[in-house]
């Protein structure tokens, strides 16, 4: 979608790349994890999601950084509904790795969607104070990154586009987009 010139058509971030990396010519190995993150503009409306991969055997602290970060998106998932409050999400998110010696990079969040990309409000993964009362029909992403370090985070590379975590600690990022309905959500992407 040429998102603010963003050079390639999805986003692909191994490792210690916690979000936005530009894809290469860099092999993935054995051992390695990476993101996908994906945006679709289908018929006036954006849908966003990510998903993690493992490449071949990865080592169990590895694996357990990706499978926490999918359980908390999917508990995130379920906490949904009408009437839950915003900042629930972050709170959520944010305990769910603390319990688990992980730690959630608390700069970039996920957002409200629809006929632009990013809307506001945004979604915070960390604790916060925006108390929004949620209501049937409001679209939003959730998308924690969870670092097994520390969650600091660097600049833009010289690309404009790649952040990494500061200390080369390995990331981990899932994500969906979500609609609120009567009686709880229903999860508009696939990964």
């Amino acid at each position: 979608i040429n998102y603010y010139g963003f050079p390639r058509g999805l986003c692909a971030s191994p490792n210690e790349v916690a979000l936005h990396g530009v894809p290469n010519t860099r092999p993935l190995e054995e051992g390695d994890i990476i993101n996908f993150d994906v945006t679709v503009y289908l018929n006036g409306a954006f849908g966003d999601c990510s998903a993690m991969v493992c490449v071949g055997d990865v080592d169990p602290a590895a694996r357990f950084l990706v499978d926490s970060t999918k359980q908390c998106l999917d508990e995130a998932v379920q906490l949904v509904g009408p009437g839950l409050k915003l900042n629930e999400i972050g709170h959520f998110c944010h305990d769910f790795a603390r319990k688990r010696d992980l730690h959630v990079v608390s700069q970039f969040c996920g957002h409200f969607i629809g006929s632009e990309l990013h809307m506001l409000p945004n979604v915070s993964h960390v604790p916060n104070s925006l108390a929004l009362e949620l209501r049937p029909g409001m679209t939003f992403t959730i998308e924690p990154i969870f670092v097994e370090g520390s969650a600091e985070i660097t600049d833009a590379l010289e690309d404009g586009w790649t952040i990494l975590s500061k200390n080369g600690d390995w990331s981990a990022q899932w994500e969906h987009t979500v609609l609120v309905t009567e009686h709880g959500s229903e999860i508009l992407t696939s990964c």
